[in-house]
């Protein structure tokens, strides 16, 4: 039987931008399932209700989950709320789970303000994100192509995918944490980041 996943998108995306990774995880085996959620209007705790939700209508025996950017963030707060979530591992693509430098740089920026007023507090402020509450295998990947948002503010203080910084996407509780020569937004459109994602949901490991 074909393992299950579950891919979340990111802020200001939706599940169409997942489809090529998805499109590869089937080809590695994978049974893929999508969600959308509504990263301007909704905050962080909301949308990991909506995760919930999903989840509990798949009603699978097993479940994977890999989040993008702010989905990785949002699976933070799933398991913040909830324990009764299917067994399975969790790969993160340049999610700021110590919060986004770039974000709170342009957070008061007039356009720019309103579209991340939702995903601030408890998110990418960096403030009150929720401890790991899961013992789940969580592997992160990180991208160092600097190429991305940080162009609206010069460029990013330190290595990055070039929206989010290394730094920022280092936990405690992860199993394992690997960097690739991507940007931000190409870590969904890379076979190499698909086949890492493979390997850790199949064996805890990126080697």
């Amino acid at each position: 039987m074909k393992p299950n996943v579950l891919l979340i998108h990111g802020i200001l995306m939706n599940p169409l931008e997942m489809r090529y990774l998805g499109t590869q995880l089937e080809k590695l085996g994978f049974n893929v399932h999508y969600v959308y959620y509504q990263s301007v209007l909704k905050t962080p705790e909301q949308n990991a209700k909506v995760i919930h939700d999903k989840i509990t209508k798949l009603n699978l025996p097993d479940l994977h989950l890999v989040g993008h950017s702010l989905g990785g963030v949002v699976l933070m707060h799933l398991f913040d709320q909830t324990d009764d979530i299917p067994e399975g591992r969790i790969v993160m693509l340049g999610s700021p789970v110590n919060g986004s430098w770039m974000a709170q740089k342009v957070q008061d920026w007039p356009v720019i303000s309103p579209l991340l007023a939702k995903s601030m507090p408890s998110a990418l402020s960096g403030v009150d994100v929720p401890e790991w509450k899961t013992d789940r295998d969580w592997g992160m990947i990180a991208g160092t192509k600097s190429l991305g948002l940080g162009f609206l503010t010069g460029g990013l203080p330190e290595e990055s995918d070039g929206t989010v910084l290394v730094e920022e996407t280092h936990h405690p509780k992860q199993k394992a944490h690997i960097l690739v020569d991507k940007s931000h937004t190409a870590l969904l459109f890379s076979k190499e980041v698909a086949e890492l994602t493979s390997r850790f949901l199949n064996t805890a490991d990126f080697t």
